[in-house]
């Protein structure tokens, strides 16, 4: 799961990236980013279901340390106003890859 929301924050990155680049693109890239933004807020409440008590801490603009569950992060994820103040997807795929990496530990350990 969290490899898949990994995946999901690079790709939404990646297009992000390149919309100015492809004019004729443009309304693709913006319709594929606000489809792609709900699937991972999806994502992001199926693994904060799993994990209740789970929550990311991410920066305001102010440069204030804010702590959302990961129920906020979902519905902050369906708003492009959030999703740009608070950095969301960079934030986002930091939980997601710390995430991974736990499991990763995890399963050598117990292997």
């Amino acid at each position: 799961m969290y490899r898949d929301i990994h995946t999901m924050c690079w790709s939404i990155k990646q297009v992000n990236k390149n919309l100015g680049d492809r004019k004729a693109l443009v309304d693709y890239s913006i319709k594929y980013l606000k489809n792609a933004c709900a699937e991972l807020s999806a994502m992001v409440k199926e693994a904060g279901a799993k994990k209740p008590n789970e929550a990311l801490e991410v920066m305001d603009k102010n440069g204030k340390k804010k702590t959302y569950s990961m129920a906020e992060i979902s519905d902050m994820l369906l708003d492009a106003r959030k999703i740009m103040e608070l950095n969301l997807i960079d934030n986002v795929d930091k939980w997601a890859r710390a995430n991974m990496d736990w499991e990763a530990a995890r399963r050598q350990k117990i292997g």
